[in-house]
């Protein structure tokens, strides 16, 4: 792979979505549970939110995997699916979960990763970026907030934070971002990917919304 932009995609990226990053985790959703202050229905239902995304994210992911562009990115080591269906099953102690629907926001996400994976396939790069480099970074922070919020002894809780295949942590986001920059894409689809990532960080924030009016209205 090589790539025909002037400035790497990762380096886009990163300063194109700093604004749409920082007001998703400015909510004030997000600043309850950063803060330790979320109660456990809301963390459960918040969990039932991601694993519909995820599995969206995933069940797409397998287009990535025949693509030349982008079977790079098919990384299963990544793959939060059962992560989140074992977190599910801990703090539910059933499988009642499985027929809590999705806020109106998530679905809004997950159709449109639906619809990208039929009409523009690299848009669900932006997603997959989004999604699980935050899970890879401050997503490892987070892990030690929930532990301390609901006083976990144990890693059980806590499996969509643990990645088991990945090693170094710091080393694979250095390879995932190498991959970003060798995508043989040109200056103007680069930019339309950042422009996907931005939306991903609203369509986040626009669940994060959805929770907090959850937590309100119980």
């Amino acid at each position: 792979m090589f790539s025909n932009c002037s400035q790497p995609l990762s380096i886009r990226l990163k300063e194109g979505t700093r604004a749409a990053h920082h007001a998703a985790e400015n909510t004030p959703f997000m600043r309850e549970l950063f803060s330790a202050r979320l109660p456990l229905d809301a963390y459960r239902v918040f969990l039932v939110q991601l694993y519909h995304i995820y599995t969206a994210l995933e069940t797409n992911a397998v287009i990535m995997q025949s693509d030349a562009t982008l079977h790079f990115f098919y990384l299963p080591a990544l793959f939060r699916h059962s992560a989140l269906e074992e977190d599910l099953r801990f703090y539910y102690g059933d499988e009642n979960w499985r027929d809590i629907a999705p806020l109106s926001a998530t679905e809004t996400y997950v159709q449109r990763i639906r619809v990208l994976s039929q009409e523009w396939p690299i848009g669900l790069v932006a997603h997959h970026y989004t999604r699980y480099l935050g899970d890879l970074s401050g997503g490892q922070a987070m892990k030690r907030i929930v532990a301390k919020m609901f006083h976990l002894a144990s890693e059980q809780g806590l499996a969509f934070y643990n990645f088991p295949q990945i090693q170094n942590y710091t080393a694979f986001k250095n390879d995932y971002r190498a991959r970003l920059d060798a995508m043989p894409i040109d200056d103007a689809t680069a930019e339309i990917v950042v422009a996907e990532a931005k939306y991903a960080f609203e369509l986040n924030q626009k669940v994060f919304t959805d929770m907090m009016d959850y937590i309100t209205s119980v």
